[in-house]
């Protein structure tokens, strides 16, 4: 199993039988996975147990909560098997405020534009006991994510050409 851990960690992948796919997905397999990451030369781990290793620095802004952010991305589960992703020269932007899930979100609100950094999401800020909606992240698993921010844009203001006002915004008198 530490064959697995460290071959993920270095970026490769595997092919794995069933059996040992099956394994490798096992709520003691993924904590395992989350203690022997966070013992590895530079992975800093907050106190929410998000875990993170920077592979480059940026300097650009820092995103708001209400931003949109562009990002490129591959997500992974600690088997190998990758379950998103963008594609080389077609990033994909999401609102920090519109579902995503609350590892990224911490990660994305600590991060510069440049930044270029590994996360290691436990269940409780992934997906956690339900696993995903279309069925392709099972319960309780550690998500793997190499993360790139691109860019960093803030949420349109009142009286802004292209602002919308949120429901839940409360109507200044």
């Amino acid at each position: 199993m530490k064959f697995v851990a460290a071959a993920l960690l270095l970026g490769g992948s595997m092919m794995a039988t069933p059996a040992l796919a099956a394994d490798a997905l096992s709520i003691e397999t993924n904590l395992k996975f989350l203690e022997d990451n966070k013992k590895m030369k530079g992975v800093i781990t907050r106190p929410s147990g998000l875990e993170f290793r920077i592979i480059q620095n940026g300097y650009g802004k820092r995103p708001q909560p209400t931003d949109t952010v562009k990002v490129y991305y591959t997500g992974k589960m600690i088997n190998g098997v990758i379950f998103d992703g963008t594609s080389p020269g077609l990033p994909a932007s999401f609102k920090l405020t519109s579902g995503l899930i609350q590892g990224w979100i911490e990660a994305l609100l600590l991060m510069r534009e440049g930044d270029h950094w590994q996360l290691v999401i436990p269940p409780n800020l992934g997906y956690g006991v339900r696993g995903s909606q279309d069925g392709s992240i099972p319960p309780n698993q550690t998500l793997i994510f190499d993360l790139k921010l691109l860019e960093t844009t803030p949420a349109p203001r009142r009286g802004d050409k292209d602002y919308r006002p949120d429901p839940s915004e409360k109507e200044e008198q």
